[in-house]
């Protein structure tokens, strides 16, 4: 009887750290990527100001990144001085957006305008991490270098933003 005790206490107790295990994998081992510059300011913000066609998805874009860390980025004000500012622009160059150091966020029509909602927010989205420091990464992933459907934060997006909203 005292085996079958102890049997059932060493599935129970395995079973229990198979499951704080998994419930622990998604960030473990996540990939963080970088690029060497971002636009966000000195307190933290990253204030933008323009308008484009795409500007609905573009909100979308800013809410998504923004329920990860709060109120990171921000319309430009009286208060609050533009980093960024979005635009369109219309070129065959292989491109769907454009984010310079200089800068400047840039969502090219020619592509844009043939996109779903889904594939516009992705570009959106993309565009902004660029403004934020990511670099691309993974397949699956917002910041991946492929224009995609993927319109939510990866373990990997959110690695990423993690490390570096540290360095702001």
């Amino acid at each position: 009887m005292n085996y079958k005790q102890n049997y059932h206490q060493i599935i129970l107790v395995l079973l229990l750290l198979t499951f704080m295990i998994s419930m622990v994998a998604p960030t473990f081992g996540a990939t963080v990527v970088l690029q060497n510059w971002d636009l966000v300011d000195s307190g933290k913000h990253l204030d933008w100001g323009g308008s484009t066609a795409y500007q609905s998805e573009f909100n979308s874009s800013v809410t998504t990144w923004n329920n990860y860390k709060s109120g990171v980025i921000r319309k430009d004000s009286v208060l609050n001085l533009k980093d960024v500012t979005i635009s369109d622009y219309s070129a065959v160059d292989g491109k769907a957006g454009v984010t310079s150091s200089s800068g400047t966020l840039k969502f090219n029509k020619y592509y844009m305008v043939d996109f779903n909602t889904n594939v516009r927010k992705n570009v959106c989205t993309h565009e902004l991490g660029h403004a934020l420091g990511l670099d691309h990464n993974q397949q699956g992933d917002v910041m991946h270098s492929q224009v995609t459907s993927v319109c939510t934060l990866s373990a990997n997006d959110k690695a990423s933003y993690d490390a570096a909203y540290s360095n702001y």
